[in-house]
């Protein structure tokens, strides 16, 4: 089986209506033409640079366009200049044909929706079925292309119907509130002459406007007939219900496909569906007992979705996630709420390489708000079956199943894992074989994994500060050997070993540095520090068998070890010491010696024994040899 031919489609807020319906038309003209999808996409894209948007950014850098025949992009979803950039930038050196939908772009082989016959359609359901002769259009901004669209194919239907289209009939406004609040106000004061009916731009334009002139005592539909246009889920709840216009939004998908398998192959492929758009009548023009069955549809689409809603909400899926302690922990507890995906059933996890690292706690966010060259696979879950692994891949191959042979062709959704710009990875959701996508509960999912991942990278963090200063409070600040705390805690185990191990011998050296206020108030305090370090050094590396060495005060030192010692390796260490200390003192050329007192205790101890009194043995055999030192220096 060859590999199968993939589109890249590039494109934000897959959730939402009109996204649904194009990707719909995209993924049934692909899977009918046996390739595979991959949509990558953030879950927000806000005209603004925030922290959490470059983290979302971050997907964009994601396709290697080389691995793809051809790429699929929807600029209208864009409401992110920055992020647009980011993307037509990338596509200048990709390599592979570039298809812009609902764009008149000759760069990108763009293709616009025909929204002009939309238009006329809607406009001669005002003619034909309520008989209106006064109709004005309030349409988008002046010279922007759907907005000129939308007003030309107002116009095609008033003059095939021989009507005239009068000056100030054809409004400039917006796409949002401000320009119908603005009409509201004009035709309920009279300051306009009252039209029959008003044809706006989109459903938000409609619905501000209808409900404005309710406000205002305007009787919609008895006074006036509003038409909306794009088929949002606010036409169908609004009251009164507004007739809008289903736009061929998922034929453009179509299009862009077979736009692609003819640059790709240069043959000419028929399309699935010839869609062109259909009204939804409503009570906005008077129409409403047809749609009763479309509301109901939809009410009942609602209680399913709220259903699910209620599930997700119901489940501690975000106290769960933050309550393990380890990423294997973490990831099969991500895989117990697998469940909460509506409809989901491929989903896979893939982490950058050190997304945790310790090393990348730093101000700067050029150390971690990127994918690495290696990424991870760490959840694979195919047909709902999952399992925790980790399989290093190179950046480049995306995703392994992607290059997996399969009997169907697929799409894959590809979605940000960050923690405001910093960024852990990614993961790819299927669907299977429905040409649907995610919706907007897939994007708490995903937040309350992002949230878990960092709660777990911030408190390995502070473990590993933890350890550190754990680390240097039982260290000696100039020797670097164990100090008193860090002698007190080891020498218990290592004692209490002793114990346990048969055949194993308990050995303790007590060290005294010699001579050392002579040192300092003769040759200054950093000649006694020196002399200090100079005798750790010597017990510190006599040590063979993993013996814990301490330095217990100013010129104090013990060590303490527990294997099979002999009295006669026991009496090489003490030589060892006194040698390393000779050497030392023949080739450093100070004004004084550096020499040490020692004591030690070699036994076998059982379990009534106790620590401190052999401790307290060497010392005392440690300030005999001292004493002895003396006399004899003197």
């Amino acid at each position: 089986m060859k590999e199968r031919k993939r589109l890249a489609v590039l494109m934000t807020n897959v959730s939402q209506r009109y996204q649904q319906l194009l990707l719909e038309g995209i993924q049934k003209q692909a899977f009918a033409l046996d390739y595979d999808v991959a949509v990558f996409t953030p879950f927000m894209c806000h005209d603004t640079l925030s922290e959490y948007q470059r983290g979302e950014n971050c997907i964009y850098s994601l396709p290697h366009y080389a691995s793809f025949d051809a790429v699929l992009y929807a600029p209208c979803s864009f409401y992110n200049d920055n992020a647009r950039a980011i993307v037509e930038n990338s596509f200048r050196n990709c390599g592979r044909p570039v298809i812009a939908l609902e764009s008149d772009s000759e760069e990108w082989n763009g293709i616009m929706m025909d929204d002009r016959s939309a238009f006329e359609c809607v406009t001669a359901h005002l003619i034909e079925t309520h008989s209106l002769r006064h109709i004005l259009c309030l349409t988008g901004f002046e010279g922007n292309l759907q907005a000129e669209r939308r007003a030309q194919g107002y116009r095609d239907a008033m003059e095939k119907h021989g009507l005239p289209v009068e000056d100030g009939w054809v409004i400039y406004g917006d796409f949002w509130t401000s320009a119908a609040e603005a009409l509201a106000e004009e035709i309920a004061s009279g300051k306009i002459e009252r039209p029959e009916g008003v044809i706006c731009c989109c459903d938000k334009v409609a619905l501000t406007l209808c409900n404005r002139l309710i406000e205002l005592g305007v009787r919609v539909p008895q006074d006036i007939l509003i038409m909306g246009y794009d088929a949002g889920d606010e036409a169908e709840e609004n009251v009164p219900s507004l007739t809008t216009y289903v736009p061929p939004v998922s034929y453009m998908g179509v299009e862009g496909v077979l736009r692609a398998h003819l640059l790709i192959t240069g043959q000419q492929a028929e399309p699935v569906m010839r869609d062109r758009g259909r009204l939804i009548p409503a009570e906005s023009c008077g129409c409403g007992k047809d749609f009763l069955r479309k509301f109901e549809e939809r009410q009942q689409e609602i209680h399913n979705t709220e259903e699910f809603r209620k599930l997700f909400e119901d489940v501690p899926m975000a106290e769960k996630l933050n309550s393990t302690t380890t990423l294997n922990e973490l990831l099969e507890k991500i895989m117990d709420h697998f469940y909460l995906i509506n409809g989901w059933r491929d989903w896979y996890l893939c982490l950058c390489d050190q997304w945790d690292d310790l090393s990348m706690n730093t101000g700067n966010s050029a150390d971690y708000d990127h994918y690495t060259d290696k990424m991870h696979l760490r959840i694979t879950c195919t047909d709902q079956v999952g399992r925790i692994v980790d399989e290093p891949f190179d950046l480049q191959d995306l995703l392994p199943a992607l290059h997996e042979k399969c009997s169907r062709p697929r799409t894959f959704f590809f979605t940000p894992l960050h923690f405001n710009e910093r960024c852990f990875g990614y993961a790819a959701l299927g669907l299977g074989e429905r040409t649907v996508s995610f919706d907007a509960l897939y994007h708490s999912w995903t937040r309350n994994l992002n949230n878990a991942l960092e709660f777990m990278r911030i408190r390995n963090n502070m473990n590993s500060i933890n350890q550190r200063l754990l680390a240097s409070s039982m260290r000696d600040a100039l020797t670097g050997i164990y100090n008193r705390q860090g002698f007190n805690q080891y020498a218990a185990e290592t004692f209490a070993r002793a114990q346990e191990l048969p055949g194993k011998m308990l050995l303790v050296i007590a060290a005294d540095l010699d001579c050392l206020k002579v040192i300092n108030d003769t040759y200054g305090h950093v000649e006694g520090d020196n002399a200090i370090s100079i005798v750790a050094n010597a017990l510190n590396t006599c040590a063979e068998c993993g013996e814990i060495c301490a330095r217990t005060g100013g010129d104090e030192f013990l060590v303490i070890g527990c294997a099979a010692y002999t009295e006669e390796l026991a009496e090489e260490y003490i030589c060892y010491i006194q040698r390393y200390l000779e050497r030392y003192n023949a080739a450093s050329g100070k004004p004084y010696q550096v020499e040490a007192s020692i004591g030690y205790v070699l036994r076998q101890v059982t379990a009534e024994d106790l620590l401190q009194p052999i401790l307290d043995e060497a010392d005392s055999l440690m300030y005999a040899n001292k004493v002895a030192r003396k006399k004899n220096r003197e």
